[in-house]
């Protein structure tokens, strides 16, 4: 409920606190002393639209802020204050609203700051206001089968439905992302396939390249390969006594004299006997390569063909061999891991198909319930509104198929001809001012259990209403005040004897400026504005009057 709501600076308000009470809470005073200032303002904090006129002149800004006892939000409230962080502070949430003097706004509910259109949505789900201003959640579509739902008594199951239809929508993401992706793994497979096919065609082995280079390269440069290993033979073996080996041979002959002579020379002749062994091991090598040396244009393409291939290989898969054939093993695994995502689009495909039937079955039987019950509850709107004084007035709810939602396979909204003859239209075309809050008054009380919106405003619903019909409005707003907390400005008498709170609302110059103040009226007090109300004087006959009316409303 609405427990405290104060107002700076708004159009003619200066600074002004109200504190309502649960039940009936009326607002009375004379035709312009800021009635409907005060439920405007209500409205700002709700999420309506500013301007800067909104700013009392001389002020740089206006300020609006509401305080709310909430005991049991609704599962829409707990999900809005989730999702904009706003929490409740012991079941009490403020929620207010600045307005500078250029226009622009700030907004806030539970201490965070709130963009215009999230202040809205919560405001939807903590007050309905009829009557002049455009804050009427009952207009909408979406609202009026929530009501629906509670009166026919499908909540559980719609909420049932609604975890359902999430986690179906869950279900087809996952699917639909497997599906993307086994296209998109299928074309990857094959492409893996095409290479490692690619790759098994090379037959590389483990350092084959260097090989191959190595090859190339003693091939490239055979010729003088040739003629340096010859020059070095001939320097080594056949230099016509020239050559190294016989130098050597010469010197050991020298040593094998001296050591004829002395001993000491035997290490010597072995360390120049082992020289002459490798000389010799040398120049046979020099003449294998020699003899062995053949320039091959033939293989010297297929060794520059091969190492082309292996670039290519290695651009494209690694910068080695042993890179390749990594990348080649992680190909086979991933086309092996493949088979796995079939199996699990199966079974997703499963799990799909059977929560889309148990779900279809359901958002069916919902909808069997929806239109029984609203049948019966035509019935009794219509009642109600004849008994508020609109005789052709006449209610329907229109149905319309829809595919699978949360909220099931049906669209419903709330038709009115308001006159005998009439069409019936969309709730929100057809009524309007006075009339609009007759219409949510008779739809209020019937759908009052199913109603979880805390606080219900109407703004002079008694606009065109007299005689016998004021008393029926009075005591619908009575009835309708048992559950839930009503704020209703009005004309008329009735509906103020009946009320629980009474407030006035009267302009007053301080200052040399004219502000609307707001106040709460004790017994003797209410018993005058009821005696103004009835006649606009304080006669005895009315004063009478107006005691004898607010002691059959209270039993006083």
């Amino acid at each position: 409920m609405l427990e405290l709501l104060r107002i700076q600076n708004y159009a003619l308000i200066d600074e002004l606190e109200v504190e309502f009470k649960p039940g009936l809470n009326v607002l009375t005073g004379e035709t312009g002393a800021g009635k409907s200032i005060i439920i405007g303002a209500l409205n700002l904090v709700l999420g309506a639209r500013a301007t800067s006129e909104a700013v009392r002149d001389g002020a740089d800004r206006a300020r609006i802020e509401a305080v709310f006892r909430i005991s049991k939000p609704s599962r829409r409230l707990k999900n809005l204050l989730e999702v904009f962080e706003a929490p409740l502070d012991g079941g009490e949430l403020i929620v207010s609203r600045t307005i500078t003097g250029d226009g622009k706004s700030r907004a806030h509910a539970g201490g965070t700051l709130l963009p215009l259109n999230a202040l809205s949505q919560i405001g939807d789900e903590l007050v309905d206001l009829h009557g002049q201003h455009d804050h009427q959640s009952l207009l909408l579509p979406d609202r009026q089968l929530d009501l629906l739902d509670g009166f026919a008594g499908v909540e559980s199951d719609v909420a049932t439905l609604a975890e359902n239809v999430s986690e179906l929508r869950k279900l087809e993401k996952s699917i639909a992302d497997l599906e993307a992706d086994d296209r998109e793994r299928a074309r990857r497979v094959e492409f893996l396939k095409f290479e490692v096919a690619e790759i098994n065609a090379a037959n590389l082995q483990p350092g084959e390249e260097e090989a191959v280079r190595s090859r190339r390269n003693f091939i490239t440069n055979a010729e003088q390969i040739y003629t340096t290993a010859a020059r070095a033979y001939q320097h080594l073996y056949e230099g016509d006594g020239d050559a190294a080996i016989d130098k050597i041979d010469a010197a050991l002959a020298a040593i094998s004299e001296l050591q004829a002579i002395d001993a000491r020379f035997a290490a010597l002749q072995e360390s120049l006997t082992a020289l002459r062994a490798n000389a010799q091991d040398i120049s046979t090598e020099l003449r294998g390569f020699t003899e062995a040396v053949e320039y091959d244009a033939q293989e010297l393409d297929d060794l520059n063909r091969r190492l082309s291939q292996i670039a290519d290989l290695k651009r494209k898969f690694g910068d080695s061999i042993d890179a390749i054939l990594t990348y080649r093993d992680e190909a086979v695994m991933d086309i092996q891991r493949f088979d796995s995502r079939d199996r699990q689009l199966i079974e997703l495909r499963r799990q799909q198909a059977a929560l889309l039937k148990s779900a279809t079955e359901r958002a069916q039987s919902i909808s069997g319930k929806r239109r029984a019950a609203a049948a019966k509850l035509d019935k009794k709107i219509t009642a109600a509104l004849q008994e508020l004084g609109m005789k052709g007035g006449v209610l329907e709810t229109r149905f319309e198929e829809t595919a699978l939602t949360k909220c099931g396979i049906d669209r419903a909204e709330f038709l009115l001809a308001a006159n005998i003859g009439e069409r019936p239209k969309p709730l929100r075309q057809v009524a309007s001012g006075g009339e609009i809050s007759r219409v949510m008054l008779a739809i209020k009380t019937v759908l009052a259990g199913a109603d979880r919106i805390p606080t219900l405003i109407f703004d002079e619903i008694d606009a065109g209403v007299g005689g016998a019909v004021a008393n029926k409005v009075a005591q619908r707003l009575r009835d309708l005040a048992a559950t839930h907390q009503t704020i209703c400005i009005t004309h008329l008498p009735q509906i103020a004897a009946v009320a629980a709170a009474h407030f006035t609302v009267a302009k007053a110059t301080i200052k040399g400026r004219t502000s609307t103040r707001v106040y709460v009226l004790a017994p003797d007090e209410r018993t005058k504005e009821l005696a103004r109300l009835l006649d606009g004087s304080l006669s005895d006959v009315s004063l009478k009057h107006a005691e004898e009316m607010l002691r059959a409303s209270h039993g006083v």
